[in-house]
C-alpha cells in the first residue's frame, strides 16, 4: 500500500517537472504574442499657462488617467510599469471653456516591441473653473504665554496682507488666512516666521491656492511687569458712636507694566480717595484706581470694589442653647443620664453676635478627672468661633456616671 502512494506521488511530481519546462521554453523560445490592459496610467498636463492666460484653473487638482491595451511578446508584456509610458495632454491645442474639456492625449514614449491596440479616440476630461485673485489680511492664530510679569506690548505681523489666486471654487472657500502655532514662556522680544495657513469657516485647511506669500513674520515686543498692593485712601472720620470694624478689596493687588525705571518706582497702587464721615453702615463701594503715568494696567479692571464694615460701637448681649460635647469618659464608665443642652450668655457687637448660633459653637465637658460612679455638675467650656464675641455665663450641665457591668 505504502509502495503504490510513494509511485504515485513520484508520478505527479515529474508531471509538474515537464509542465514548468514546457511553460519556460513557450515562454523564452516560442516568446508568443499576449495582449495585456494595463489600468490608470498617469497624464501630465502641458502648456498650462495658458489656463492662467484665460483665467482658468483646474477644478479640485484633479489627477488624471487613462487605459492601454498593449500586444506584445510574452517576454516584454510581463516588465511593462506605468513609469514605462509619457503620457501628455497638451492644453494650448485645443479652445477651452469653463466647464468639461475633452483633450485628446499623446502617448510621447512606451516600451519597444509593445503595441498600442486603443482603437478610436484617447483622451481624458478636464473640469475648468475661473482662476481668480483675493486679498486677505493675515492674523496671528499663535498662542502666546508669557514668563511670570513679562507683558505683551505690541504685536504686528510683516507683510500685513496676502493675494491669494486659484480656482474660484477653491479661493471662495477661504475664511480667513492665519499663522498657526505655540509660544510659551516669553521673556523678551521675539520674532519668527510661520506658515500662512488658509482656512474655511469650520476651520479646515484649504489647499490648491497659489499666495503670493507662503510664511509671515510675527513680531512681539515685552515690556517687564509686577505685582503690587492696593492702597485704600479714606478722607474724613465715622459718625459718633460708630467704627469701622474692617475693610475688604475685592482684590488685593494690581499687575502692572512700564519701563524699567517707572516701574521701579512703584510699590503700591493707590485708590481715589473715598470720604467715609457719612458711613453708618456697611457699603460696598466701587473706586477708581490711581495709576501713574507710564505705567499700565494688565488686568482686566481699572477700578476695585471695598467692603466698608462699619457698626455701632454699643454692645449687645444674645443667648444660645448650645448642645453639649461629653469628653474623656473614664475607661470603665458610662453615661446614665446627662444635660443636652445649655444656655449660653453672648456680648459682643450685633452684627458679630449675629454670626454666632448653636451649630457654631462648641460647649464641652471634660470628665476625665472621675474616678468614681456618681451625679456631677459641670460649667461647660464654650468656644465660638468669633473673637469679637465675649462668653458671659454659661448654664451648668448634669452629668451621671455608672460603671460598667
Amino acid at each position: 500500500m505504502d509502495k503504490g502512494k510513494n509511485q504515485t506521488l513520484i508520478v505527479k511530481l515529474v508531471c509538474i517537472l515537464l509542465s514548468f519546462g514546457l511553460w519556460l521554453y513557450i515562454s523564452n523560445v516560442e516568446n508568443p504574442v499576449r495582449t495585456y490592459e494595463i489600468k490608470k496610467v498617469p497624464v501630465e498636463l502641458v502648456n498650462t499657462d495658458i489656463l492662467k492666460n484665460s483665467d482658468f484653473s483646474v477644478v479640485n487638482d484633479q489627477q488624471f488617467t487613462v487605459d492601454l491595451k498593449l500586444e506584445g511578446p510574452s517576454s516584454e508584456m510581463s516588465k511593462v510599469k506605468k513609469d514605462d509610458f509619457k503620457i501628455v495632454a497638451d492644453m494650448e491645442t485645443y479652445a477651452l471653456r469653463e466647464g468639461e474639456n475633452t483633450i485628446p492625449v499623446q502617448i510621447i514614449t512606451y516600451p519597444e516591441n509593445v503595441t498600442i491596440k486603443n482603437n478610436g479616440f484617447l483622451g481624458i476630461k478636464v473640469m475648468l473653473e475661473k482662476y481668480i485673485s483675493k486679498n486677505f489680511d493675515i492674523i496671528s492664530e499663535v498662542k502666546l504665554s508669557y514668563k511670570d510679569h513679562i507683558y505683551e506690548n505690541s504685536k504686528s505681523i510683516n507683510p500685513r496682507t496676502v493675494s491669494v489666486s486659484g480656482g474660484k471654487s477653491q479661493v471662495e472657500k477661504i475664511s480667513k488666512a492665519v499663522l498657526l502655532g505655540e509660544e510659551k514662556d516669553i521673556q523678551s522680544n521675539f520674532s519668527k516666521t510661520y506658515e500662512i495657513k488658509f482656512l474655511d469657516e469650520a476651520g479646515h485647511e484649504v489647499t490648491g491656492l497659489e499666495p503670493s506669500n507662503t510664511n509671515a513674520q510675527l513680531i512681539v515686543t515685552v515690556k517687564n511687569g509686577k505685582s503690587v498692593p492696593i492702597n485704600i485712601r479714606t478722607t474724613g472720620t465715622l459718625p459718633e458712636g460708630y467704627v469701622l470694624e474692617k475693610s475688604e478689596l475685592s482684590k488685593a493687588t494690581v499687575n502692572i507694566s512700564g519701563d524699567d525705571d517707572v516701574l521701579n518706582s512703584i510699590d503700591k497702587i493707590d485708590t481715589e480717595y473715598i470720604d467715609i464721615s457719612n458711613l453708618t453702615s456697611t457699603n460696598t463701594l466701587t473706586l477708581k484706581l490711581n495709576v501713574p503715568d507710564g505705567i499700565t494696567l494688565k488686568d482686566a479692571s481699572d477700578t476695585v470694589d471695598v467692603k466698608f464694615t462699619v457698626v455701632k460701637e454699643d454692645p449687645v448681649s444674645k443667648e444660645v442653647v448650645g448642645n453639649v460635647n461629653y469628653i474623656n469618659v473614664p475607661e470603665g464608665f458610662i453615661l446614665e443620664n446627662s444635660t443636652e443642652g445649655v444656655k449660653v450668655n453672648l456680648h459682643g457687637l450685633k452684627d458679630q453676635l449675629d454670626k454666632v448660633n448653636a451649630e457654631n459653637i462648641q460647649v464641652t465637658v471634660n470628665l476625665a478627672d472621675i474616678t468614681e460612679e456618681g451625679t456631677f455638675t459641670y460649667t461647660p467650656e464654650v468656644k465660638t468661633n468669633n473673637d469679637s464675641v465675649t462668653v458671659i455665663s454659661v448654664e451648668n450641665a448634669e452629668v451621671t456616671l455608672k460603671k460598667k457591668v
